[in-house]
């Protein structure tokens, strides 16, 4: 879990860094695409126990969750300035 919040922690600056709507675009795809490394984290939950799935889910979904949030917020300062 530490893993997840480091990923969040750095999506979240490079998002707060971000100055152009394409950028944060980039970010997204990095984080929430397809091959994105926060679905990656999604996929590794196969391999855990049955016990530990379901917390793991939940901790991923939340970090999802809180990058789709920052972008979302970017995105919207970015529209407004």
């Amino acid at each position: 879990m530490d893993e997840l919040t480091g990923l969040v922690n750095e999506a979240e600056k490079l998002v707060a860094e971000s100055t152009e709507l394409q950028a944060l675009d980039q970010i997204r795809v990095q984080y929430l695409g397809k091959k994105g490394l926060l679905t990656e984290q999604m996929k590794a939950l196969g391999k855990l126990s049955d016990e530990e799935r379901p917390a793991a889910g939940q901790a991923i979904n939340q970090a999802k969750g809180k990058v789709q949030q920052a972008i979302e917020t970017r995105k919207q300062t970015l529209n407004d300035a």
